[in-house]
């Protein structure tokens, strides 16, 4: 059977240049168009579409005030697909938390050749998005307060390294939101994100989190309570001098760049049991084979479990080769990662 989909937009150009790329892949098929979120709400009604592909800057009811109506009345997997994924990221944030499942930057230009350079990735996240079910794009819980938690000095010299991809961002932002301030590891992420939005990304998580989140640099220490995003476009890993742990960007030319791979099997090399790994919601098996390596090099490591992943498709790659020494749902994630932290606090004190 086809996936079916409906496609929102306002601009008749795009309505139709998306139904074109879509249409190529004989898996895929359009069952009807509407021109903003209201016309959108009466059309599901008409063709039940699986999946829906959205643009967010619309007149009468946008993009955001669509998705919040889906999803009180009848979640669906919504790619969205707008410029404003670049131009305004923290709209675009907005609507992953909202339950949008993904997101494609809509290329400014007019001209059918810049359009058609999205269609690749835009038939990928349709296909993916339709393996969704309602349950998994609800909203997740919101942040709690976040209690501060006494550590012992020496618990200071570790990381935490996360890989995640499709339904990252939402993940992430439940996550690093639920870290306590005083967080005696750095933490360095490895998303897959299109390049010029990882700064976006890093600013939204900075603003709702009690730690300090930026995007990594060359030779930039890993620090207690820091947390570093990859850049999109390098590889990032980790290297040793002295005392000190610093962050290695390097060219790449493989399918994903940051990879948690990449990030995984350097952070095991250099911290070895001094590490946990943790491997989020995503499409592929990025992130599989590095995570079994830190295990291997006595690190915890631990996988989303499917009743909370967007798509369980990076963390399922681990489990199968037995990378992962725990499966988590997210929203136990942030607290377990300080229970360990303090356990290891423990062994310190009692040597």
């Amino acid at each position: 059977m086809s996936i079916t989909v409906l496609i929102v937009d306002d601009s008749a150009f795009m309505r139709q240049m998306i139904k074109q790329m879509l249409t190529t892949d004989p898996e895929i098929e359009v069952v009807g168009v509407a021109v903003n979120g209201r016309d959108a709400l009466k059309k599901i009604q008409v063709y039940n579409p699986q999946v829906i592909t959205l643009d967010l800057e619309m007149p009468e009811m946008d993009g955001l005030q669509f998705l919040a109506e889906l999803m009180r009345v009848n979640p669906l997997p919504v790619v969205v697909v707008s410029s404003l994924a670049v131009k305004g990221g923290e709209q675009t944030f907005h609507a992953l938390q909202l339950g949008a499942v993904d997101f494609i930057t809509k290329p400014d230009a007019k001209p059918s050749k810049e359009i058609w350079s999205i269609q690749e990735e835009l038939i990928l996240k349709v296909k993916a998005a339709a393996s969704v079910s309602p349950e998994q794009i609800k909203n997740l819980p919101s942040p709690a307060a976040v209690e501060s938690i006494p550590f012992h000095p020496e618990i200071k010299k570790g990381v935490v390294a996360i890989g995640a991809s499709t339904g990252g961002p939402r993940a992430l932002s439940f996550l690093i939101a639920n870290l306590p301030k005083d967080f005696p590891w750095g933490i360095i992420i490895a998303q897959h994100l299109p390049k010029e939005f990882v700064y976006s990304f890093a600013s939204r998580l900075d603003s709702i989190s009690l730690l300090k989140v930026k995007v990594a640099e060359d030779g930039e220490e890993v620090l207690p309570g820091k947390v570093l995003i990859a850049p999109s476009g390098l590889q990032t890993g980790v290297i040793r001098k002295g005392e000190k742990y610093l962050i290695k960007l390097a060219e790449s030319t493989a399918l994903y760049r940051p990879s948690a791979d990449y990030l995984f099997n350097s952070v095991a090399e250099n911290f070895g049991a001094q590490s946990i790994g943790v491997l989020l919601t995503g499409m592929g098996a990025d992130g599989a084979y590095g995570l079994k390596m830190m295990r291997k090099a006595g690190s915890i490591t631990i996988a989303e479990s499917p009743e909370t992943c967007v798509i369980y498709g990076m963390p399922r790659a681990a489990v199968e080769i037995g990378a992962a020494s725990l499966q988590l749902p997210l929203t136990a994630i942030p607290k377990r990662l300080s229970m360990l932290l303090q356990e290891k606090a423990s062994e310190l004190k009692n040597q």
